[in-house]
């Protein structure tokens, strides 16, 4: 398998049942959709998480309540960018499935589909995924956490420190790799992450003291 991050901003999924594996993936969609344009999501179901129904009525998914034996489900399908098969019904899924092989779509079903979520950690700036390729979906979720309280405070300012550093060293130093080895050197600086505990703005000033002193 191939990790990779994809903009969905815009782009329709489809969620097919409505209990609490469809809302699990739903929320997981809509926290890590930073990208700033409205994501497009359709639930198709009988019934609908009380979860669900809230994010319905703050207008941030769309619910259609039916009975997906009786529709037309490559109508359904068809112009979806992305198809999460979440029904209770095993034959149901099943069907879902066979269907969505004639289409040109991603199809996220156990281990049978062609993309699958991984758990996610979404803080401090850092979008991180733990997969086990569903060898042990319990313990993603404990490497979620443990990868989680990894990063604080100080690990959120560095990024930004790094962010606005890197744009500063293209204007003043040509070499990629010589920029690359000072942003490298300030992250593996003892005193660097020690000015951390100041705020942002004052410790990113000086790093860039640090920069002048050492590492230009």
């Amino acid at each position: 398998m191939l990790p990779l991050y994809v903009n969905i901003s815009g782009k329709r999924i489809v969620v097919f049942g409505g209990g609490e594996v469809a809302e699990r993936k739903i929320s997981q969609i809509l926290e890590t959709d930073g990208d700033g344009g409205k994501v497009n999501v359709e639930v198709h179901s009988l019934d609908f998480t009380s979860r669900i129904e809230e994010m319905r009525e703050k207008g941030e998914i769309q619910c259609f309540r039916c009975d997906l034996w009786e529709q037309n489900l490559e109508e359904l399908i068809q112009g979806a960018f992305l198809v999460l098969v979440c029904t209770g019904d095993e034959n149901l899924n099943n069907r879902i499935l066979k269907k969505a092989t004639k289409f040109d779509v991603l199809v996220n079903y156990r281990h049978v589909g062609n993309a699958f979520m991984s758990s996610v950690v979404n803080k401090g700036g850092f979008l991180i995924s733990v997969s086990t390729g569903g060898k042990g979906p319990a313990m993603a979720k404990y490497m979620k956490t443990k990868i989680s309280s990894l990063i604080g405070d100080k690990e959120e300012k560095m990024l930004l420190i790094q962010s606005n550093l890197r744009r500063y060293l293209k204007k003043k130093v040509k070499e990629e790799h010589r920029r690359q080895e000072i942003l490298n050197r300030v992250l593996n600086d003892p005193e660097c992450w020690a000015v951390l505990d100041a705020p942002v703005e004052v410790a990113e000033k000086r790093i860039l003291k640090i920069v002048g002193d050492k590492y230009a």
